[in-house]
């Protein structure tokens, strides 16, 4: 595109008024995900690694606190970017016949104006079909009656009372703003419910002084 710089003269020795040209309107729209390989819900999933290819140049930020691994990963992947690329290098043993989403959260943004990708998700099997049950709920806080959305949810298969406090779950969701979450491709199990505030990433209840609740029931 061209751009022109206007001067306009004014009287006077010397003297004139630059102009500095005007830019179009601001660009208000995401990157666009144009493929990724092996492609999304991928199934027979054998490799450990996953590009992502954009219609424009992106930008990863604080990738550890927004990607989150289901079913959680004891080792996180490895994500470099360039241009308009994103790798992302599993490190972790993946179980086999288990279906896998990243969920990147709020790190991916174009370069330029930082418009972030929102509900940028991947989902692949290591067996022959995606999972695809779903559990979804809310949570508010019981001195306020309103959501806090820097609550997690987790969901443990050990019916253990203990789980909680010795282990690291299966799955994590976050809330939203209106405390709603959401749990996708889930494999048919009996899920214990449990909301915390997290405290240093832990994934588990560390002190009676954090934000803890439980659901009554176990999930079939």
């Amino acid at each position: 595109a061209l751009a022109f710089l206007f001067a306009t003269v004014i009287n006077g020795p010397g003297c004139a008024n630059i102009v500095p040209p005007q830019g179009g309107p601001r660009d208000s729209i995401p990157p666009v995900l144009l493929k990724s390989n092996p492609g999304d819900s991928a199934v027979n999933f054998k490799g450990n690694k996953i590009v992502f290819t954009f219609d424009e140049f992106v930008d990863v930020q604080n990738i550890q606190e927004n990607l989150l691994v289901s079913p959680l990963a004891k080792v996180n992947p490895v994500v470099d970017f360039k241009l308009r690329e994103i790798t992302v290098k599993l490190k972790d043993t993946l179980e086999p016949n288990t279906t896998y989403t990243l969920d990147f959260g709020k790190a991916v943004k174009d370069i330029t104006e930082g418009n972030i990708i929102k509900n940028f998700t991947y989902t692949f099997s290591t067996g022959p079909y995606i999972d695809s049950l779903e559990l979804q709920g809310s949570v508010i806080m019981a001195e306020t009656a309103k959501p806090d959305s820097t609550l997690i949810v987790l969901l443990h298969t050990n019916k253990d009372d203990s789980a909680i406090i010795k282990e690291k779950p299966k799955y994590i969701a976050k809330l939203d703003g209106k405390g709603k979450f959401h749990f996708k491709n889930l494999p048919a199990k009996t899920y214990y419910v449990y909301a915390l505030k997290d405290e240093g990433g832990s994934r588990r209840y560390m002190s009676d002084k954090q934000a803890f609740a439980f659901a009554d029931q176990p999930v079939e």
